[in-house]
C-alpha cells in the first residue's frame, strides 16, 4: 500500500535460517532439509506475491536468500529506501533473549525502518514524532512528511522528569532548582519552535512535557489517535543506548501503533 502511495517499487523478502536447517540435520542426520525448506519458503513467497496482486498493489520481485537472517535482510537493506517488516521473528525464545528481531536490526539499519502492528491504514493521518533536539530529529520530523504527506504531525519532547528530584537531593535550594527546570522547559520550547518553523505543508502541532520519554511517546501516540510513530535511530548518548537500553527500543517494544525508526540522513523514494 505505501509502494503504491509513493511511487515505490515493492520488493518481498524471506529468508531461510540455515541455523534452523542445521539444528534438524543434528537430530535427523538422514532427512533431508534444505530442499523442503526451499521449496515451501518459495510457495509462501509467491502466494503472498499473488495475494498483494490480487489486492491491487505490485510486486517487482521475490527474493529468496539463505543464511544468517540479520545478515542478510541487512545486506539487502542497503540498496532500499525503507526496510518494512513485522515486530517479532519466527523464534519467540530467541527473540526474548535477545531483543525481537526488528529491535536488533534498529540498532544496525542504516536505512529507515518501519515496523508495521496494526492492520494496514492508508493514508496515515495522525502521525506522532517524538524528538529530543538531537541530530536525528529533523530527519524524522522530514522523513514523517514524506511518508504521510496529509497526516497530521505532532512533534512531542519529554522533558527529564528525573531531573528535579536529582537536583533536590543533591542539596540544591527549591528556588534555585525552580528556576533551572522552567529555563529549560523554556529552552525546549524556543527548540522546538526551531525545528518545526520549516513549512511542511501540513498541520504541525508541538508539546513539550515533563515525563518519562519511555512512558510518554506511548500515551501521546494514544491520545492523538497516531496510528504511526516515526523517531530517530537513537538519542544524545551513546553509553545509554549500548547499556541501558534506548527510548526507541522501548517504544518498538511497548507500542501498538506503526512504529518508524530513522537514521540520520534518509529518502523516500524508489525500492521497498
Amino acid at each position: 500500500m505505501l509502494a503504491r502511495e509513493l511511487g515505490a517499487t515493492l520488493d518481498l523478502l524471506h529468508v531461510v535460517d540455515t541455523s534452523t536447517a542445521k539444528s534438524l540435520l543434528r537430530r535427523s542426520p538422514s532427512f533431508e532439509v534444505d530442499q523442503p525448506l526451499r521449496l515451501e519458503a518459495r510457495r509462501a513467497l509467491d502466494s503472498l506475491a499473488e495475494d498483494i496482486v490480487a489486492a491491487g498493489g505490485a510486486v517487482n520481485d521475490c527474493l529468496l536468500r539463505e543464511g544468517g537472517v540479520m545478515d542478510e535482510i541487512l545486506a539487502i537493506s542497503t540498496s532500499s529506501d525503507l526496510l518494512v517488516l513485522g515486530p517479532r521473528g519466527v523464534n519467540p525464545l530467541r527473540d526474548f533473549i535477545l531483543g525481537s528481531t526488528a529491535e536488533r536490526i534498529a540498532r544496525m539499519v542504516e536505512c529507515p525502518m518501519l515496523v508495521v502492528k496494526q492492520d494496514p491504514q492508508i493514508p496515515y493521518e495522525n502521525v506522532l514524532v517524538p524528538v529530543d533536539f538531537s541530530q536525528y530529529s529533523a530527519p524524522s520530523l522530514k522523513f514523517a512528511s514524506k511518508l504521510a504527506p496529509r497526516a497530521r504531525l505532532h512533534v512531542f519532547h519529554a522533558l527529564d522528569s528525573s531531573l528535579k528530584p536529582r537536583l533536590s537531593s543533591a542539596g540544591i535550594a527549591e528556588d534555585e532548582v525552580t528556576a533551572y527546570t522552567d529555563e529549560l522547559q523554556r529552552d525546549a520550547s524556543a527548540s522546538m519552535d526551531e525545528l518545526t518553523s520549516a513549512s511542511l505543508g501540513q498541520q504541525i502541532f508541538s508539546t513539550v512535557q515533563i515525563g518519562d520519554a519511555r512512558v510518554n511517546i506511548c500515551e501521546r501516540a494514544a491520545a492523538n489517535q497516531c496510528t504511526l510513530i516515526v523517531m530517530g535511530k537513537q538519542g544524545r548518548s551513546w553509553l545509554s543506548e549500548q547499556v541501558v537500553g534506548s527510548v526507541t527500543r522501548v517504544v518498538l517494544e511497548r507500542a501498538t501503533c506503526d512504529v518508524a525508526v530513522v537514521p540520520r540522513s534518509t529518502r523516500v523514494t524508489g525500492m521497498y
